[in-house]
């Protein structure tokens, strides 16, 4: 039992001289973080949670910062196999091995959903560099008064989930996710959590995590649960088994890998809209993730608009934009000639109207075509575009018999090619006839008149 110890020992230390190195290269932390050196123990209030089952990825540190340089940042011991350290190292090594075990739970403070162990570490690395999932820990919780701070808000919220659900293994990066996974789960906002709930999810959660890791997604694996649970019930997602699991994170890999299931688009085009022009504009557009202007817009609108809401604005020219070329809205992004990739969704601009006049930017078919071969070689790159976004209508898509508000013909071979999910477009306002239609569809691509403002699940 001696001589396993001991080589267990020598195989950890080598872990641990390996990532100490490769941290120390790339200038990170190399050895195992102290509590100390985040927070002040007297501004936090104590709770006492007695024994709990925590998740090993969630130990990460020690609670003094005497203790941090006998480990590296992966708990692994780095001291001489010499050392005293080492020596009392192999004897709880030797404990860990027989009949009995440790047995005894090391004491631990959870600070922000991590936790850093006060008496017990050479237990801890123990357990650890023999891959336990869980270690029982005796755990002292230490909350620290709410504030503005986003990790403050969003423990907060951990909080009152964990009232509930009574699990450490999910914790989410975006505020709203613990509601929303309760919703997507079908349970009510105070349903206290049964032993059978919770080993389901967490099971799958395992699995999910496994999987993503394998594909080197590297957005918060919790997150990334909320984002399938937006596609597919919850009920579908844990009776797949390994290969269609493996299929599905396949099909969404670039979604995922900014932990969004579905993207919430406001789109907007030739007319103000008296609720984003004013003072309650954030309000409206809290759920919103990003949005997109189809043209015909004053530049203190959209100003307006991305100064209230602090959104990411994307933005083509109208037929009547010339005026963007002296005053361009500040704040605001042009896509108009170009393809750009927002969180993994590729989005394509090009704005104008069919030529009419001499204005700048009205186009012939031949213009137009000119300008979408110049993009062919962006296509090619990012592989395809999800979002298509003209001010001009596709010919015989939701245009009219005028020649100001025609649409181009080589948009239809454009849709045909790209095959994208949205096609938006503005121009052709919906008031101009009563029964114009705002919504078309083309095979899978739904085309949208954005006229004034329209929200879009993507």
């Amino acid at each position: 039992m001696r001589s396993e110890a001991q080589e267990q020992y020598r195989y950890a230390r080598k872990k641990a001289r390996k990532v100490f190195t490769k941290r120390r290269i790339k200038q990170l932390k190399a050895y195992v973080p102290s509590l100390d050196e985040y927070v002040n123990e007297q501004k936090c209030s104590i709770v006492e949670l007695g024994n709990i089952d925590v998740p090993t990825d969630l130990i990460v540190g020690t609670r003094t910062a005497s203790r941090q340089l006998s480990f590296a940042y992966n708990f692994m011991p780095l001291l001489d196999e010499r050392s005293e350290f080492a020596y009392k190292w192999i004897k709880v090594c030797e404990h860990h091995l027989s009949e009995t075990g440790i047995t005894d739970p090391p004491e631990a403070f959870e600070y922000l959903g991590k936790f850093y162990i006060g008496e017990g570490n050479k237990r801890v690395s123990v357990l650890k560099s023999y891959g336990a999932a869980f270690i029982t820990l005796n755990v002292k919780r230490l909350i620290p008064e709410k504030s503005e701070r986003r990790e403050i808000q969003l423990y907060y919220e951990f909080l009152d989930f964990y009232k509930l659900s009574k699990l450490y293994s999910i914790q989410f990066s975006q505020p709203g996710y613990y509601k929303r996974l309760i919703k997507y789960l079908g349970y009510q906002e105070d349903h206290v959590w049964t032993r059978h709930e919770r080993i389901v999810l967490v099971g799958f959660y395992e699995r999910l995590s496994a999987e993503l890791s394998r594909k080197k997604i590297q957005a918060n694996h919790a997150d990334c649960l909320v984002a399938l649970l937006e596609m597919y019930t919850y009920d579908f997602l844990t009776s797949m088994t390994d290969r269609q699991l493996d299929k599905v994170i396949s099909e969404h890999k670039v979604r995922l890998a900014y932990g969004k299931g579905f993207y919430t688009i406001e789109c907007i085009a030739d007319m103000e809209n008296s609720v984003l022009y004013s003072s309650s504009v954030a309000q409206a557009l809290k759920d919103v993730d990003f949005l997109i202007s189809a043209g015909d817009l004053s530049a203190d609108y959209l100003e307006y608009i991305v100064t209230l809401t602090n959104k990411p604005l994307f933005y083509i020219h109208g037929n009547h934009d010339d005026h963007y070329d002296v005053k361009p809205p500040g704040g605001c992004i042009c896509i108009d000639d170009d393809l750009i990739v927002y969180q993994g969704i590729r989005i394509l601009g090009l704005g104008g109207s069919f030529r009419y006049s001499n204005a700048k930017y009205q186009y012939t078919e031949l213009e137009m075509k000119r300008r979408i071969r110049k993009l062919f070689f962006k296509i090619k790159k990012t592989g395809g575009v999800d979002i298509v976004v003209t001010h001009a209508p596709i010919k015989g898509y939701g245009d009219l018999p005028d020649y100001a508000h025609q649409g181009f013909e080589c948009f239809l071979k454009l849709l045909e090619d790209l095959k994208p999910r949205f096609w938006f477009y503005g121009h052709v306002h919906i008031n101009y006839a009563s029964n114009l239609p705002r919504l078309h569809a083309y095979k899978n691509t739904m085309i949208v008149n954005v006229t004034d403002r329209y929200r879009a699940k993507y």
